[in-house]
């Protein structure tokens, strides 16, 4: 039986083996540095492949939330803009927030200058980047009293309400090493990247609730009782001289590692990678620990929020200064690119997610390259598995002998209008 099963993977795999790339195919001709498949988010060996020694700079970012689209962000910005923004608006805003889901949402964005060239099998490159990640979650009992008033329940909580955000400022090295063909000539061709980078946080904040279970509030018809509390874990940020502190590492200092395996059949137009990507941890010194206590029972609004006034002023002051161990965020990325024709790549990208302060989603993601010009690709495609649902994704670039030009967009969880988030990435570069 075993025989068998082997007899029939190795005949289901001799036709791709035995196939090869049409002469006239773009896949002959594109260079394997523009054949990697593109994604939003981090990816450190993007342009370390470049064909000659250049250097690239680059921007990008996605935010995301699990409930306003873009039609009402853009609302909501345009009462800001004319001063109209008022408390009743925002309720109806909470109205939006789904049951069950409370309000969630996540962002990251970096802009980096890239130094990178062959020598001979190696590839080598140099990177000065600024990163800033955030998060936030408010529980959906603590929204549920803004949207659904007290008719439902009379007691709410924090629940597992959070947030965090990090901003950082990074210098690394990576190299890749493409070994020779494996079997024949026409064999698959192994790629190796490792790499590193020195990173330095500018800024750092965190917020948590510190009474378990996210504490109690209580709100009866003639009384309200509240038992809540927050710790607040911030990087002061009023300090006149934050490029020397970021220079001498008082603000603190880590290292992230990045590796890369790549299998590459070029005959048969076909690759496979797996990617591990910011792997490492940053101690943030320096950070001012503070903490809000509201513990209140009263039939009186009047005293209740005289009360709230006076225990919030004296608990929110700086009670240590410690410091605080960040786990990066981690990337896991598998894929896959195949040529279905003379000009058309397609690619399949899988992101796993990984738990931590800034923790990822599955994103699985199905995307096409069409090259009718070869140094002008056309690209499309679709995003799943994100907590928003479908998203689309769509750009274009110029890929020549001496420079590079990118641009592409992606919406997730809808389309234009009704996308309840947003990415977008930019690179230009220059080759010698």
């Amino acid at each position: 039986m075993n025989r068998l099963l082997v007899g029939l993977l190795l005949a289901s795999a001799w036709p791709l083996g035995a196939q090869a790339v049409p002469d006239s195919s773009q896949a002959t001709r594109v260079h394997r540095a523009w054949q990697r498949p593109t994604s939003m988010g981090l990816d450190p060996f993007r342009y370390v492949f470049v064909p000659r020694w250049g250097f690239v700079i680059s921007s990008g970012g996605f935010g995301e939330n699990n409930t306003l689209n873009a039609s009402d962000l853009g609302a909501v910005m345009v009462l800001d803009d004319a001063d109209d923004f008022r408390v009743g608006d925002a309720l109806d805003a909470m109205s939006l927030l789904p049951r069950g889901a409370g309000a969630q949402g996540v962002g990251a964005g970096e802009a980096a200058f890239t130094l990178a060239g062959p020598i001979g099998p190696l590839q080598i490159g140099l990177s000065a980047a600024g990163r800033a990640y955030g998060v936030f979650r408010l529980d959906d009992q603590a929204v549920a009293l803004l949207r659904d008033g007290n008719g439902g329940t009379q007691e709410f909580s924090l629940g597992q309400s959070g947030g965090a955000a990090l901003a950082t400022v990074e210098a690394g090295a990576h190299a890749t090493y493409r070994l020779k063909p494996l079997g024949s000539v026409d064999g698959v061709r192994l790629t190796l990247g490792a790499g590193f980078r020195m990173v330095r946080p500018v800024f750092y904040g965190a917020a948590r609730s510190t009474v378990a279970n996210g504490g109690r509030i209580l709100i009866s018809d003639d009384s309200l009782v509240a038992n809540v509390g927050l710790q607040l874990d911030v990087t002061p940020i009023e300090d006149s001289d934050i490029q020397d502190a970021i220079a001498s590492g008082t603000r603190g200092s880590g290292v992230a590692a990045d590796f890369l395996v790549r299998a590459e059949w070029p005959t048969n137009g076909f690759a496979l990678e797996a990617m591990f990507a910011n792997l490492g941890t940053v101690t943030v010194e320096r950070v001012e620990r503070s903490n809000i206590n509201v513990n209140v029972a009263s039939t009186r609004l009047d005293v209740v929020l005289d009360s709230l006034e006076v225990q919030t002023a004296d608990s929110n002051r700086v009670r240590d200064t410690i410091a605080v161990d960040v786990t990066l965020p981690h990337m896991v990325r598998f894929s896959g690119s195949a040529w279905a024709n003379r000009i058309l790549q397609l690619d399949a990208i899988v992101s796993l997610p990984v738990t931590g302060d800034f923790q990822t989603p599955l994103t699985v993601e199905f995307g096409s390259t069409w090259r009718f010009i070869r140094t002008i690709p056309l690209r499309a495609g679709l995003v799943f598995g994100r907590t928003q649902g479908l998203g689309y994704s769509a750009g274009f670039g110029i890929e020549g002998r001496n420079m590079l030009f990118r641009v592409s967009g992606q919406s997730l969880g809808g389309f234009m209008r009704n996308a309840r988030g947003a990415g977008v990435q930019f690179a230009f570069g220059m080759f010698f």
